[in-house]
């Protein structure tokens, strides 16, 4: 029997990747195109959707022509992407406009909080809290703002959805990508009466049919075989919200596992049971998890390493990370007094601000820029804190994956503040890795998830010392947070 290999691509935000692995999850080869985001005005944030379909088959297009002898002998495709946002497609299957990101928080201008009804029809029927970035408030955001193109929706998607639909010709999504937003957790279904509250009831329509992560939606056609270079009639799964995949790929399968991906957002997760999970607690995603019977609550900011790119593109641009962390080692815990909140893009978890921005507090002439960016690494980790806050003791293990984790000063500097051992996967493309899991067990290849052996992890261990320390440092930036409300509030109402 020829040996099997499986492609599995990812979604992104800030670049689109397609990868090689084998039945063992062995990297073979990887191909990534980093993506354009627009941001036309303040809070916008959009990609160019047929842009992307593109640079995907440029992708596999350049894994084909590296990798002839084994190119043929992919046993089947599985496709994970970035959550939330809106990826609009009209009756035709074009997109109606560029799609609406996750960390879009143009919606801010409508009061949900002050619609009758929303909050009770919330409870009610067990769904998440409507939040900037939700393809709830990006659907009332362009009822009234965008009437023509919302006319024009057939179908409203997600992101490994539109490259789904790309793929195959299929409309449909999964259960976790579905669970983030007007979808009772309760009943799997759809909830109308929130369409209603919204005025959106029309939009019912154009919401796809949710299937499991694991369904087979369809098989490559001779036509999109030449746009590409898969092989024709390779099948293609439903596949995973991008947070799922990455927690199932860095071994989070079982009830009290957790993990923060420390990607362009912070995300962090902890799988729960029926049993444990409170449905009335909004803060963050309640969701449906690809591993059965379970379910992944998710606090995720706005902001994860982005907002460290974002000053160090200011301050230490020609600077390589490694290089600048071990300067950064030199800077006290607590940088002299100099605190930052990482709020470049409003927030969303642990609690819910879109008119929250970001901040240094405490800047004196005896700070340097050494003292200015340990304060951005070190307000991360305070909001990673502040989100496992919410957690309380639910947790039993700690992962940390994601783009930033490579870096042994981040990982130790997380495992200080929250006093716990921190693991970190040594393999690479734990988003790709979790895709290609649930396409092994969709195809046959396993029984379920519990047949994939734990993977070697290197564990950082706290310093109870330096945790210590950072408690003051968090008590700062909490009492700051807090105290901010009022300032962003007033700040939001003023047009400059």
């Amino acid at each position: 029997m020829c040996k099997q290999f499986f492609l599995g691509i990812d979604g992104g935000t800030s670049y689109i990747k397609a990868s090689i692995m084998d039945s063992e999850f062995n990297l073979l080869d990887e191909e990534r195109e980093y993506v354009s985001v627009y941001t036309p005005f303040d809070g916008a944030s959009e990609i160019d959707m047929s842009d992307y379909w593109k640079r995907m088959c440029r992708m596999t297009h350049a894994l084909k022509a590296r990798n002839p002898n084994i190119w043929d002998q992919i046993a089947g495709v599985g496709v994970t992407g970035q959550g939330d946002g809106l990826w609009p497609v009209d009756e035709d299957g074009n997109p109606v406009r560029n799609a609406i990101l996750w960390n879009d928080t143009r919606s801010r201008v409508i009061d949900f909080e002050g619609i009758e009804g929303l909050e009770e029809a919330i409870k009610d029927d067990c769904t998440n809290a409507v939040y900037a970035g939700s393809v709830t408030a990006l659907l009332k955001w362009m009822k009234l703002y965008e009437p023509e193109n919302f006319r024009r929706i057939r179908w409203a998607l997600h992101c490994k959805d539109w490259l789904n639909f790309k793929l195959t010709g299929k409309i449909y999504t999964d259960y976790t990508d579905a669970s983030t937003s007007m979808f009772n957790i309760k009943t799997g279904e759809y909830s109308q009466r929130i369409l209603d509250v919204l005025d959106l009831s029309e939009c019912r329509r154009i919401l796809p049919e949710v299937v499991e992560s694991t369904r087979i939606i369809g098989h490559i056609t001779r036509e999109v075989a030449e746009l590409t270079g898969i092989r024709e009639g390779t099948p293609v799964i439903e596949g995973a919200i991008d947070v799922c995949t990455v927690a199932l790929g860095t071994d989070v399968m079982e009830v009290g596992n957790s993990c923060t991906i420390i990607g362009t957002t912070l995300s962090n997760q902890i799988i729960l049971d029926p049993e444990t999970m409170d449905q009335a607690d909004k803060r963050g995603l309640l969701m449906h998890n690809v591993v059965p019977g379970t379910y992944l609550w998710i606090l995720p900011t706005l902001s994860g390493a982005s907002t460290m790119d974002f000053i160090k593109a200011m301050l230490f641009a020609d600077t390589p990370y490694p290089e600048l962390e071990e300067k950064l080692k030199e800077i006290p815990i607590g940088c002299d007094g100099l605190i930052y909140h990482p709020y470049i893009c409003g927030e969303r978890a642990p609690f819910k601000n879109p008119f929250a921005t970001a901040g240094f507090f405490g800047l004196t002439q005896a700070h340097s820029k050494l003292h200015m960016m340990r304060s951005v690494f070190e307000g991360l980790a305070c909001s990673f804190y502040d989100c496992f806050q919410a957690f309380g003791g639910k947790f039993n293990t700690l992962y940390l994956s994601g783009g930033a984790s490579v870096s042994p000063f981040v990982c130790q500097m997380f495992s200080d503040v929250i006093g716990k051992p921190a693991s970190r996967i040594e393999k690479k493309e734990m988003g790709v890795l979790g895709i290609i899991r649930v396409l092994q067990v969709a195809l046959g290849y396993v029984k379920d998830y519990s047949q994939f052996p734990r993977q070697k992890v290197t564990v950082f261990q706290p310093d109870m010392d330096r945790h210590a320390k950072y408690m003051e440092v968090f008590r700062l930036f909490k009492e700051l947070q807090e105290a901010m409300a009022f300032y962003w509030k007033k700040r939001s109402q003023i047009k400059f």
